[in-house]
């Protein structure tokens, strides 16, 4: 049997064809940008076509920015794609598609990723934290997501992480990878849109000073969050996910801040247990393919 699974991002949606067990056999990505969600359907149209033809799709499995309501298949708050909100996005894919569908949020769908097959896979209570355009999360207890009473529990971006000019600023946007590389550009006099995490990592290696110690601030800023992480809700272990969290001595450069706050905190006696998710940026359409499977009793 072969599943469908869509996740949608601010510029881009990754596609794979999956089967139950999580093997993927084809993927590829389409545009995210469109004018309505409608549109965006009838575009995709020819594409999930092709897909069922070919495979004999036997339903979709949707990760998605904004906080979802998986029974009335809302996507509430806001994100990077406004069409998305505030009505039933299921119905619209069920009735283009005639297939089951189900969504939920992205950060929760690389939760359930790593639950099922990944490194939470024997844990009863862990936290991941995804670090991409902005910061997003989960908390998973015996295998479920806590979703909480507004459907924002492990929404840690939007933890209040300083004040600049009066103004608060949050976790989101001051320790994601958008905002290393908006304050590298600022630097390196280059525009945000020219140069990736990538090329700020290869300043770093290459002993910029400058750019050093932005990039130590930043994994500093990083710990801060994950130790408050660790006493809001005292996980197992907090899994980072997100492309930048597969580079090389990330996690170490993590552990590293978080030996100095504990140094310098002594009435601290917990430590956070860091690991990079398993998945990377498989995981959210993985995590997809696992809540279908719980939604529709497989």
């Amino acid at each position: 049997m072969y599943y469908l699974a869509l996740d949608f991002g601010g510029s881009s949606v990754k596609c794979a064809v999956m089967t139950e067990n999580a093997h993927i056999v084809e993927q590829f990505s389409v545009d995210s940008k469109a004018e309505s969600y409608a549109h965006w359907i009838e575009s995709f149209a020819p594409v999930f076509g092709l897909c069922d033809e070919k495979y004999g799709i036997e339903g979709i499995a949707i990760s998605t920015c904004g906080a979802v309501d998986v029974e009335s298949g809302v996507i509430n708050g806001s994100s990077a794609l406004p069409y998305i909100h505030g009505f039933d996005v299921r119905t619209l894919y069920q009735t283009k598609f005639r297939v089951p569908v189900e969504l939920e949020n992205d950060a929760c769908c690389a939760a359930l990723a790593e639950a099922w097959l990944g490194e939470g896979n024997r844990s009863e209570h862990f936290c991941t934290l995804v670090i991409g355009t902005g910061i997003g999360g989960a908390i998973v207890t015996n295998k479920l997501v806590q979703k909480g009473h507004n459907l924002h529990g492990g929404e840690f971006g939007f933890s209040i992480a300083g004040f600049q000019d009066g103004h608060p600023l949050i976790f989101g946007h001051v320790a994601s990878t958008q905002a290393l590389v908006a304050n590298a550009a600022k630097i390196l006099n280059q525009s945000s849109e020219t140069i990736t995490g990538f090329d700020v990592f290869k300043e770093y290696e290459e002993n910029n000073e400058v750019i050093r110690q932005l990039v130590d601030d930043w994994f500093m800023k990083l710990a801060i969050g994950i130790f408050n992480i660790q006493y809001h809700i005292d996980p197992e272990m907090i899994l980072l996910g997100g492309a930048i969290s597969k580079r090389k001595g990330f996690v170490e450069q993590i552990n590293i801040k978080l030996d100095k706050l504990l140094n310098d905190l002594p009435m601290a006696k917990i430590r956070p247990v860091v690991k990079a998710s398993r998945f990377g940026n498989d995981a959210n359409l993985v995590g997809a393919l696992r809540h279908y499977l719980n939604r529709q009793g497989k």
